[in-house]
């Protein structure tokens, strides 16, 4: 007996996830530990995070979902909340060229698109961007998350 019941635990576990999945459960019960608050728009689940007494409106993975309120102060700061102290010419040469890139064609431009047009290598934009070109630089030129990124 005891083995059935376990078996209709899993089963539940199983249900729970897929509810979850589904957005059957609301997206308030999720657990997001740096995220404060979560709520269902068309179908995608949106996040806020605060920093510095600044609340904004993200994706699930921490993107800004409105691109069109970034601005240099919007860049510092999520630039804060990514582990960078200060930013300095490299960075905003490769912030201000992607958002450039993002307004003329409405996508995030390709990593050798930003190391010949910036002059800078790659290893240099991960040191300046630990997370990386996609998932660092474009999330503080405020971009939605590109294509391709994991």
């Amino acid at each position: 007996m005891q083995h059935n019941v376990g078996c209709r635990n899993s089963v539940h576990s199983l249900v729970i996830l897929w509810q979850a999945l589904t957005h059957i459960i609301p997206a308030s019960m999720y657990n997001y530990p740096e995220i404060i608050s979560t709520h269902k728009q068309t179908d995608v689940i949106m996040a806020t995070i605060e920093i510095d007494g600044r609340t904004f409106e993200v994706d699930g993975d921490g993107f800004l979902s409105t691109p069109e309120l970034w601005d240099d102060e919007v860049a510092m700061l999520f630039a804060k909340y990514d582990g960078i102290d200060e930013m300095n010419e490299k960075h905003w040469a490769i912030v201000n060229f992607i958002r450039q890139h993002y307004e003329e064609k409405g996508n995030a431009p390709m990593i050798r698109s930003i190391c010949r047009e910036t002059g800078i290598k790659l290893r240099e934009i991960y040191e300046l961007f630990p997370l990386g070109p996609a998932r660092g630089a474009c999330r503080v030129a405020g971009l939605p998350k590109p294509d391709g990124c994991v």
